[in-house]
């Protein structure tokens, strides 16, 4: 009999389910609303979901979440934007409604994992994935393996420090190098309303030759550069994947080659470091899915 998983991936407006095989394969898949009320709330829909499927042979949930988890216990010392969840067993609370064993991971980790084991990570000893949207997510892969640091939080790449000359502290990178960064930019220039401007915007106006708009991915590629390469003299990896909705557009990771290239091309004889290349991920809206079952396949020794 084929293997049956049931992925979850909780978002801040929604939670997107799927039935998978034991490859990752999506077999089924849909999507609900995420509770914003409570706990009882949330765990009621995450109940549902697997009742959805009660008549497939289920091995195991497997799911991502926003937050600062404990992926080996399901502990959630945080759940991002769902306050509900912080400081919360969600895996002993869903085990308790659910039959078979429920894992969690975060999110922006569970992506990483799936290119680790299908996608741009696969084969590689060293590397970063970042996912650039609203803030930036990422992941760290050394020696082969997802590094989660001591308290489950490697890889919170938003809050690194910029502009340290700021008076009143400083700026930290998710200001400078998320989506909106780039679109707010340009549409300030344009005098477009930024709520109306999307990043698919962007590009078609980029892609017709606008000169302003060509210009905001310039600097948007050097800020987002000069971040990496501080991550680079740090961490000495093989590759950067990049993911999130803008990652899709191939003169975004060529551009932002190219500001690496320059950066490593300033000081070369002062500089140990070597060059990363920078790729865009593999997956996806699946990713967060694939990188679950990823995970419940190693933790239960699997792979």
């Amino acid at each position: 009999m084929e293997r049956r998983f049931l992925g979850i991936d909780v978002g801040g407006t929604g939670i997107k389910y799927a039935l998978m095989d034991d490859q990752g394969k999506i077999l089924d898949q849909s999507e609900v609303p995420t509770p914003m009320t409570s706990l009882d709330d949330y765990i009621q829909a995450l109940v549902n979901i697997y009742h959805h499927y009660e008549n497939e042979p289920i091995e195991a949930v497997v799911g991502s979440a926003p937050g600062r988890i404990d992926a080996n216990t399901g502990y959630f010392y945080t759940g991002g934007s769902l306050t509900y969840v912080h400081e919360v067993n969600l895996k002993e609370l869903l085990e308790k409604e659910i039959p078979v064993p429920v894992v969690f991971e975060n999110d922006a980790k569970a992506a990483a994992q799936a290119e680790l084991w299908q996608g741009s990570m696969k084969g590689v000893s060293n590397g970063i994935v970042m996912t650039i949207g609203t803030a930036i997510g990422g992941a760290l892969i050394l020696n082969g393996k997802l590094y989660r640091g001591s308290t489950h939080a490697a890889g919170e790449f938003s809050m690194i420090p910029v502009h340290w000359k700021n008076q009143d502290g400083f700026d930290v990178w998710a200001f400078i190098a998320n989506t909106h960064a780039l679109t707010d930019r340009l549409a300030s220039q344009k005098g477009i309303d930024p709520a109306a401007f999307s990043g698919r915007d962007f590009f078609a106006l980029h892609a017709s030759g606008d000169e302003k708009a060509q210009k905001a991915l310039e600097e948007f590629c050097a800020e987002t550069a000069r971040g990496m390469f501080g991550l680079q003299t740090i961490l000495d990896v093989d590759k950067i994947a990049i993911g999130g909705g803008i990652s899709r557009q191939p003169v975004l990771v060529d551009t932002l080659n190219e500001k690496m290239s320059e950066l490593f091309t300033r000081l070369p004889s002062f500089n140990p470091a070597s060059q990363p290349e920078i790729c865009s991920c593999t997956f996806s809206s699946d990713a967060n899915l694939i990188g679950a079952l990823y995970h419940y396949l190693d933790l239960t020794d699997q792979l």
